[in-house]
């Protein structure tokens, strides 16, 4: 392959401006220099060296039912070089769906979880997104994304997964719902986005940003996912 031609669209590489790799202006691709001349694995689409790839991306890309939330998170860790910058993608996108919230956007609605919060977060955390899975009961439960953990709220409890310890991503469908499970424990999955795929695959796009920005020489993450 050429060294400044795009494997994904045959566009033309341009030089970053960290001089570090080669991006593609059209598709969004980024490649390390060193692996600019090489081919494309099909398996390993992201062009960060964080993951072990032991989905069948293939596959994923194939079935309907994944494509939806799994692409848009390749697609934000190729487009997006900071959390700084996905947190302002996932901003404006916020602004669609009334059952989500951020500090400015909806704010009141998800006072009631902050409150639970105090006292938990470290001074230096600060909370990006709050979604409210309530049906009966609004500003109760949910998932809270900080830039440093992601919370699991129940009525009576929450439970924390600390960004820089996920072990796996886990790419899944359970109940007739889309899942992406965040380490071993079953509650520790992002499946209370309901139809809101893109922002699913962007959450956990992000929260592998939060890991590595924080711990750059940490473990890298392995991706799995139900489809074999």
């Amino acid at each position: 392959m050429e060294l400044n031609k795009c494997p994904n669209c045959s566009g033309r590489l341009e030089l970053a401006p960290n001089r570090r790799r080669m991006v593609c202006p059209f598709c969004g691709g980024e490649f390390a220099l060193e692996d600019a001349d090489r081919k494309e694995d099909p398996n390993c689409p992201i062009y960060k060296d964080w993951f072990i790839y032991e989905w069948n991306y293939k596959l994923l890309r194939k079935e309907p039912k994944y494509k939806e939330f799994v692409q848009p998170f390749v697609r934000t860790l190729n487009e997006y070089d900071s959390s700084d910058a996905i947190e302002k993608y996932m901003r404006d996108y916020l602004m669609n769906f009334d059952e989500l919230s951020a500090p400015g956007i909806r704010e009141d609605k998800m006072q009631g979880v902050v409150n639970r919060l105090k006292g938990t977060l470290a001074p230096d955390e600060r909370i990006i997104l709050y979604h409210d899975d309530g049906i009966f009961v609004r500003g109760k439960t949910g998932v809270v994304l900080t830039n440093k953990r992601t919370f699991f709220v129940t009525k009576k409890a929450f439970k924390d997964v600390p960004h820089v310890s996920i072990p796996y991503l886990l790419f899944g469908y359970s109940i007739g719902m889309p899942e992406i499970k965040l380490g071993e424990q079953y509650d520790y999955n992002i499946s209370t986005f309901t139809s809101h795929y893109e922002l699913m695959g962007t959450v956990a796009a992000l929260i592998c940003t939060y890991s590595f920005e924080q711990r750059p020489d940490r473990p890298k993450i392995r991706l799995t996912s139900s489809v074999k």
